[in-house]
């Protein structure tokens, strides 16, 4: 049956229109999609540039930092610039830190225990992390009661390990056995060790939960030993700033008098580190980097960049 020549011309309308509004909607859904494409790729250009920016900001503090005329108090080694980026810079004796390969020398390795406890682990991971470290650095291939040698590591498909010396580097602690457990829920870790150094404290510029660690103490044992080096201003790197001098005076102000763990202090800490941090924290927008560099006698040691965790 033939449809009547008014009838045909409505239907061929009809599915025009349906066609159009089909290509309506294709065209809308390009648009749309090119729009997010573009946003975020704005977004990626944005985040891009300011990573550079905050880099760059980093670097200018560095180089700031590592004037050897530049004290820990003056005023240059913070800055804002004109396009609302800014870098501000740290001073502190590399020696605030627990040097890595001293602790796993010790006999006694409670101190290390002490500062896996505090983090958080339990027990008997601590046990095995710590006596995989141990087997990391020893020179023999004994392996320790939880520890791992090279046997467990080609288990686990990793050739030419552990290297049997000490760490030359923290990232390389990374390898160990369980430390990528540590890295994933207390990323915070290397903002407590070195590999520099002679192994004692600077508690002039450890910061206050090291020593609470350090000569196990509560934190709030800590805080007459913080308002001391903090002077009267309670800023820090100010230049009413005061110094420790003895381990006596750290003992007393720690609220600790036994005579073997003043012994301790005075095996484990010093006042004035030769070696130098310079911890510069470059930011624009959202974006933030964290470059250091560790120098002794203007040489440097190490220079790179770490995450910042905002401590």
């Amino acid at each position: 049956m033939k449809l009547h020549p008014v009838t045909s011309k409505i239907s061929e309308r009809g599915s025009a229109l349906i066609a159009v509004f089909w290509l309506i909607a294709i065209l809308g859904m390009i648009v749309f999609g090119g729009a997010k494409m573009l946003a975020t790729d704005s977004k990626y250009t944005k985040d891009t540039r300011g990573r550079i920016y905050a880099k760059r900001y980093a670097e200018m503090g560095l180089a700031v930092g590592q004037h050897p005329v530049i004290t820990v108090d003056d005023p240059l080694l913070h800055r804002t610039g004109d396009n609302g980026g800014s870098y501000s810079v740290n001073i502190v004796a590399e020696e605030a830190r627990f040097n890595i390969n001293t602790l796993l020398m010790q006999p006694d390795r409670s101190l290390i225990r002490r500062l896996f406890t505090k983090w958080g682990m339990k027990p008997e991971f601590s046990s095995a992390l710590i006596d995989a470290l141990k087997d990391w650095v020893d020179q023999d291939s004994l392996v320790s009661l939880n520890g791992a040698e090279k046997r467990e590591y080609e288990r686990a498909g990793f050739d030419d390990m552990p290297f049997n010396r000490p760490f030359k580097d923290l990232d390389e602690m990374l390898f160990v056995r369980g430390m990528e457990q540590v890295h994933a829920f207390y990323p915070g870790w290397r903002d407590w060790f070195t590999v520099h150094g002679d192994g004692r404290i600077d508690v002039n510029d450890a910061r206050e939960d090291l020593i609470s660690v350090l000569a196990d103490v509560p934190m709030e044992r800590v805080a007459p030993l913080s308002r001391f080096r903090l002077g009267a201003d309670g800023a820090k790197h100010t230049r009413d700033d005061q110094k420790l001098t003895s381990a006596v005076q750290v003992a007393q102000l720690l609220g600790v008098f036994q005579p073997n763990i003043v012994q301790q202090l005075n095996q484990w800490v010093q006042f004035a580190g030769p070696i130098r941090r310079v911890e510069s924290i470059g930011t624009m927008g959202d974006s933030t980097r964290k470059l250091i560099v560790i120098t002794q006698n203007n040489q440097i040691l190490w220079r790179g960049e770490m995450p910042h965790h905002g401590r």
